[in-house]
């Protein structure tokens, strides 16, 4: 006989903050990055980082360019005295569900969940390459843009999507961003309109 079902603990975020998102940034490191938006969500609640019981990052060596990233962006929480602390290779999402399975355990009361990405020390296009299998997609050294597109004409061809589709997701997307100071791209441009458009405005060199 199967256990009962538990009811899930009720979950809340008591605070959330994020920098602005742009596309490089040369003169800020992780840890500098951090700092504010973390002092922004204990500042919003009024509370500090010893006032939780757990700490989860989430970021992708591959974005920094480097190994072991997530080791210096844990002086923007502070590591001593030592704490439950945890990192996913992967975004705040899987981060926050790594919380939530705690919470919901019973094991905390309270968790800090950050994420962050930082492409500026290496090529993106180059980078990215590298997630790909390694005998016969990364030697070919494909930029995202064209992945995105190969990934999109892979659906349209199976019949699972139209590029009618694609572009009120886009549509959406940038008009619900007007709402978000820190977005990158934010505008009320109808769908119709990014399709008479060109696709790729300008073409992502491999070397800026």
């Amino acid at each position: 006989m199967s256990a009962a079902r538990r009811t899930p603990r009720p979950v809340s975020v008591a605070s959330f903050a994020q920098s602005p998102n742009v596309r490089r940034d040369k003169e800020h490191n992780e840890v500098e990055m951090l700092m504010p938006v973390i002092a922004e969500v204990f500042g919003n609640i009024g509370i500090t980082k010893d006032d939780v019981d757990f700490i989860c990052s989430g970021s992708t060596d591959y974005l920094i360019g480097g190994p072991f990233s997530f080791v210096m962006a844990l002086d923007a929480v502070g590591v001593w005295p030592p704490r439950a602390e945890s990192h996913v290779e992967m975004d705040g999402a899987w981060a926050l569900y790594e919380a939530w399975v705690l919470l919901q355990e019973g094991e905390i009361d309270a968790a800090l969940v950050y994420s962050f990405g930082r492409s500026s020390l290496g090529d993106l296009s180059e980078i990215l390459a590298l997630q790909l299998d390694p005998y016969y997609l990364a030697p070919l050294w494909p930029d995202p843009v064209s992945l995105a597109a190969l990934q999109a004409r892979a659906l349209i061809d199976a019949g699972k999507a139209t590029e009618a589709d694609f572009a009120e997701v886009a549509a959406r997307s940038r008009k619900s961003a007007l709402a978000n100071p820190n977005a990158q791209v934010a505008n009320d441009t109808p769908a119709d309109r990014l399709l008479a458009e060109e696709y790729v405005v300008s073409p992502l060199r491999r070397h800026e």
